[in-house]
């Protein structure tokens, strides 16, 4: 299976950041022992940071291969290509998933989109269409205030959205979802 984390690392995350940095760390030891767990399964996993720009910190990693964020390598600043991150990944990871495989995409933001040049919401709504088709999850974090206009941005199930608090407590939360998401879908193969 595939895990992408599209994660938001604009400037107004920098209020945020040891939280992020916390939060991403527990997931990669929560894989880690997943993959222990399940070891006739191999989970790779995706990190696409955004802000104006896109950056792949890797893509497709055995979980072996993870290695913790740092505050040297998160750096938020500028602004919110929220469409492109999510249109790049969605680009990238359709080339590497091989038929019967899944794929399970978190998707943070803290804000609104403001700076993207290659796709459209329309794009990224058509991409998650054709994510739905192949069987691939999708869980959208964000703040209550933009949950309303991500949802009939992208046309999303209610079950693929879900509002945290932008703070420690509700990156825990997140974490939880996502290991949820991740054990059933690993139980389900």
């Amino acid at each position: 299976m595939h895990y992408v984390l599209i994660l938001d690392q604009s400037g107004s995350m920098e209020r945020i950041k040891k939280a992020v940095i916390s939060s991403f760390n527990q997931q990669v030891e929560m894989i880690r022992l997943l993959q222990k767990e399940h070891p006739g399964r191999q989970i790779r996993i995706t990190l696409c940071c955004f802000n104006d720009s896109i950056d792949f910190r890797f893509t497709g990693v055995p979980v072996k291969h993870l290695k913790k964020l740092t505050a040297k390598e998160y750096q938020p600043n500028f602004s919110t290509a929220l469409y492109d991150a999510i249109g790049a990944s969605f680009s990238r990871i359709q080339g590497q998933i091989q038929p019967g495989e899944k794929a399970f995409f978190a998707i943070f933001t803290d804000g609104m989109e403001n700076a993207s040049r290659e796709y459209s919401g329309q794009d990224i709504e058509k991409w998650i269409a054709k994510a739905k088709k192949q069987q691939w999850e999708i869980k959208f974090f964000c703040r209550q205030e933009e949950e309303r206009f991500y949802q009939e941005q992208f046309n999303l199930d209610k079950n693929m959205l879900m509002t945290i608090t932008m703070n420690e407590e509700g990156f825990c939360e997140m974490a939880q979802e996502v290991k949820s998401s991740l054990s059933r879908i690993l139980r389900e193969e």
